[in-house]
């Protein structure tokens, strides 16, 4: 049985992990800095306690800020800098694999143009900054060690096995929309026309044990994406899933709509998903069935 931390793990994406089928062998055991969690983390004395992960086999990452915390306060990336500084160095002192999660954010045309590793960064906005400087820094503490990280550049993550009241589910496009279509009636667009790449919650569960089980680790950089689509076609989405599964009825403004050539995203061939619709429906009705409740 492979031993993994997750730190970060009070978060969205570390509960789509902790809720997954239990079919997967492996144990996670979640890391957070929250203090009435089991496991608590004071990332300030991280250094002190390596000795306590000598036994893990992988590390994943998922602490940070979201943008709007960002925006309020540049000093949360330096405090995440130094956290996965440390968390480099745990993994270096214990012999772990990392695995870090970045975002597609994080590229300058990110929903305009067509996306590759090397396409341009956003070095403006906050977030971008966040992840990229944490992907810099695993770079240069791992240069001179073979197959030891990976990092994932994924979309907009949605939907989830069991519904958890987390602050990040009202920030994610999808889950807002759709709670705001039960709470409203309605579904208002500024603009229709931005594009983004979206991944269910499923998907993203497989790329983590796809990546552990094939040991899949060359210390690189891949893009993770599903399907995109414009805003308003997730509105009409979620109002034909809603009048299909709740017979609820909703009303759709589209503030700014014109159509756009879809962008894409050059994914790694084994990172690569065939699209089914019927996976977008289901992880749709399932946030949709949960907030209804």
């Amino acid at each position: 049985m492979l031993k993994i931390a997750v730190f970060g793990g009070t978060g969205y994406l570390a509960s789509l992990i902790k809720n997954q089928n239990k079919e997967n062998k492996n144990k996670y055991i979640f890391f957070s800095r929250k203090k009435n969690q089991q496991n608590y983390i004071d990332y300030k004395l991280l250094k002190k306690n390596f000795n306590k992960f000598k036994n893990f086999d992988y590390v994943i990452h998922l602490v940070g800020s979201n943008q709007n915390k960002l925006i309020k306060n540049k000093n949360l990336i330096k405090k995440k800098n130094k956290i996965t500084s440390d968390i480099c160095d745990l993994c270096l002192t214990n012999n772990i694999k990392l695995i870090y999660i970045s975002s597609l954010q994080i590229y300058k045309n990110y929903g305009k143009n067509n996306l590759t590793i090397e396409s341009k960064i956003n070095y403006k906005n906050s977030y971008s900054q966040s992840h990229f400087k944490s992907e810099e820094i695993i770079k240069k503490k791992f240069f001179s060690y073979k197959n030891t990280f990976m990092i994932l550049r994924v979309g907009n993550i949605f939907g989830f096995k069991k519904y958890e009241k987390l602050p990040e589910i009202h920030n994610n496009i999808i889950h807002k929309l759709c709670i705001y279509s039960l709470k409203k009636k309605k579904i208002v667009i500024e603009k229709g026309f931005l594009q983004r790449t979206f991944i269910p919650s499923q998907i993203f569960v497989d790329t983590i044990n796809t990546l552990i089980k094939k040991n899949l680790f060359n210390n690189s950089i891949v893009n993770i994406s599903y399907k995109i689509f414009s805003l308003k076609e997730v509105a009409y989405l979620i109002k034909k899933r809603l009048e299909l599964i709740l017979n609820y009825k909703v009303d759709i403004k589209i503030k700014k709509s014109f159509n756009l050539k879809k962008f894409t995203v050059s994914c790694s061939k084994k990172f690569r998903y065939k699209f089914n619709k019927h996976q977008i429906n289901h992880d749709v009705d399932r946030i949709l069935k949960n907030l209804n409740k």
